[in-house]
């Protein structure tokens, strides 16, 4: 893709952008209520009886967060400008907007201005109402394989504030799986807690043929050749983990990332408990922005192959748009481990995949099948 097309946009002003995306979407979902000054996306229809799901950071990873609003995911979500995160205030107008007599889960991805902004907010809240402070929990998403243990812990490379990793897409599916539980009238703890498990169960890596271009900024120069790829692209434009040249066929490419993501050999990268042949997962495809569906739908048969390959069962596929980097040429690959039958203090794996497989009244929310791929993928 040539840098002159990536640079071009469909928009009134780029300073408008967010707030008249986010006015769409309300278009879409009547039941949607909008403040407008804190760029904060409400489902005004919330039963508050149950848990409220809160989300946000920063625009440009649509239909991250605010696609995610609505009957049966969030709650809210609260936007900052593009790749930056909102501030202290407008998190805090989202905790009041949706407050629920069951209490609060905050769910945000491992970047520290989100960390820092979100966890201020619950802080203020906290103060504010000291009789209320244990009814707003807190979960950090930490999902991005590429970056290593080592790497993980330097601020600034992916923003991370703390050890884990950065998240990415397998964000989606904790958002997906703790909505439809609070749904269901589960308690803060069993929300907190499930949301806190599913974290430690997830793996994402991504991949991209270019960079994205941010409204309103100059062009820039590429920063891929027309013959590289890069591994471990962040959402953020932030450089990948390696690039390979030439760009490789899928069935090169797609094996190279499974082993990212299941691989326990290399302590430094080994996140996930994978133990081989016989675990079961959730796969994820999710488009970065600028894949066409042709190649998408080649991505989802090359990860099922690649992953029966080595032995790992996949119990869904659920494959679209779910949280971008504007219009990168990319996509990444998502693992959710389901818990084995032996591990007593987990989810049962049947309840997480009931979660996924219950419809949601949102637009970023792609339906699933309710069953396990056919054999003959």
């Amino acid at each position: 893709m040539s840098v002159q097309g990536k640079s071009k946009h469909f928009l009134n002003k780029p300073e408008t952008l967010v707030v008249e995306s986010l006015q769409g979407l309300c278009a879409l979902n009547p039941s949607l209520g909008l403040d407008v000054t804190n760029k904060v996306l409400y489902n005004s229809a919330y039963d508050r009886s149950k848990v409220s799901i809160i989300c946000g950071g920063g625009a440009g990873h649509e239909p991250a967060h605010a696609g995610y609003v609505g009957d049966g995911v969030l709650a809210a979500a609260v936007c900052g400008s593009v790749f930056a995160s909102p501030n202290p205030a407008q998190v805090r107008r989202g905790i009041d907007l949706v407050e629920s007599d069951a209490g609060t889960v905050i769910i945000v991805k491992n970047y520290t201005g989100d960390i820092l902004n979100f966890g201020l907010a619950k802080e203020q809240y906290a103060a504010l109402h000291p009789d209320k402070a244990d009814r707003v929990k807190f979960v950090i998403i930490g999902d991005d394989v590429a970056v290593g243990r080592s790497q993980g812990k330097i601020v600034g490379r992916r923003q991370v504030l703390t050890s884990f990793l950065p998240g990415l897409a397998g964000t989606v599916l904790v958002y997906k799986i703790v909505g439809a539980l609070a749904r269901r009238g589960a308690s803060l703890n069993e929300v907190y807690t499930t949301a806190d498990y599913v974290t430690t169960r997830l793996a994402t890596i991504g991949v991209g043929l270019e960079h994205c271009h941010v409204p309103g900024t100059a062009a820039g120069e590429s920063h891929l050749g027309p013959t590289e790829i890069e591994i471990g692209m962040g959402i953020h434009n932030e450089p990948g983990a390696r690039r390979l040249s030439p760009i490789p066929p899928l069935s090169e490419l797609i094996p190279e990332l499974v082993e990212n993501l299941i691989s326990t050999s290399d302590p430094d990268r080994s996140f996930v408990p994978f133990t081989g042949s016989g675990d079961r997962v959730v796969l994820l495809v999710n488009n970065l922005g600028g894949t066409s569906e042709l190649e998408m739908s080649a991505v989802v048969a090359e990860a099922k192959k690649g992953l029966a390959a080595r032995g790992v069962q996949v119990e869904r596929v659920i494959a679209g748009t779910f949280m971008t980097s504007l219009n990168m040429p990319g996509f990444s690959l998502t693992l959710l481990l389901l818990p084995a039958a032996a591990d007593a203090n987990a989810p049962d794996a049947q309840l997480l995949l009931a979660l996924l497989d219950e419809p949601a009244a949102v637009p970023g929310w792609k339906w699933t099948v309710g069953a396990a791929p056919g054999a003959s993928i």
